[in-house]
């Protein structure tokens, strides 16, 4: 079962294992659940076409998808038309309803972000969860951009370092 290879079953199993988690990502950005909805068909069409941009050796499978993910939600929050929706009916959603406490591979990605020190977390949740550019988050903290750039810097290492210590070969399955 090979996703590289075009075989529908690969594609089908990494929607199994992280559709939960990239969701939760999409939703944290959007903030509305039918967009949500759409922008998550909308990155496995992406994971599915650009697979063989994939490279192992870069990013996991989870943390490559979760970049498209993240990227594309951005993309459609800026769209004219979601922000004049949005003006309209904004809802307020709970970390409890997106489901935080997806699981990739058996582990708790919100967990390992929730152990890093403050100064990292809130850094990574306003960037990857919530969206905002570098430059948003100096601004909205009060902090220098190169402070921030080295924390963002700093706190993906020890989740690189955190994630490498938990084995995990669903990646092979999927793109080898």
């Amino acid at each position: 079962m090979s996703i590289r290879k075009g075989e529908e079953s690969g594609l089908k199993t990494l929607y199994h294992h992280y559709a939960d988690a990239i969701y939760g990502i999409i939703l944290r950005i959007l903030k509305r659940h039918e967009e949500s909805e759409e922008v998550l068909q909308a990155v496995f069409l992406k994971v599915w076409n650009n697979i063989d941009s994939y490279n192992e050796s870069k990013a996991t499978i989870f943390t490559w998808m979760a970049q498209i993910a993240r990227n594309t939600a951005i993309d459609r929050s800026r769209l004219k038309s979601f922000n004049m929706d949005s003006k309209t009916s904004s809802i307020d959603i709970s970390e409890s309803e997106i489901g935080i406490e997806a699981k990739y591979s058996g582990i708790d990605v919100s967990a390992l972000i929730k152990n890093l020190p403050e100064k990292y977390s809130i850094l990574i949740d306003k960037m990857f969860l919530e969206g905002c550019t570098q430059q948003e988050i100096a601004d909205e903290l009060e902090m220098p951009l190169g402070t921030v750039k080295t924390r963002l810097r700093e706190a993906i290492k020890i989740l690189r370092e955190s994630l490498k210590e938990e084995k995990h070969l669903l990646y092979i399955l999927f793109v080898m």
